[in-house]
């Protein structure tokens, strides 16, 4: 079953969410922050990823088969991916500031 995560990147992919940052502004941090994400990942975890939240009918074998890794190394990089995504939009001002502070010292 799908959650929040799941929606969000799905709504990402689809360009839905660019569309609703007009209704709320919070869809302009949260596509920040993917973006930012998906630039420090690897490109074939990148590409896995971008390509099963790309497409709603595409499934995880599907994705496994084309990219010739094991179904559970991709499902390991989708929840190292959500798991950094979540940090990311609970954590990242923090993480600005003390790199900000880190730069000027």
């Amino acid at each position: 079953m799908a959650d929040n995560t799941d929606r969000l990147l799905r709504d990402y992919f689809s360009g839905r969410l660019k569309l609703m940052k007009e209704i709320n502004p919070q869809c302009k941090q949260d596509i920040a922050d993917i973006t930012f994400c998906l630039s420090v990942i690897k490109p074939e975890h990148k590409h896995a990823i971008t390509q099963y939240y790309s497409d709603k009918f595409i499934t995880w074998d599907e994705v496994c088969n084309e990219s010739g890794k094991s179904s559970s190394s991709l499902r390991t990089w989708r929840n190292d991916f959500k798991r950094l995504l979540h940090v990311i939009m609970q954590h990242g001002d923090e993480f600005i500031k003390l790199r900000h502070e880190a730069l000027h010292s």
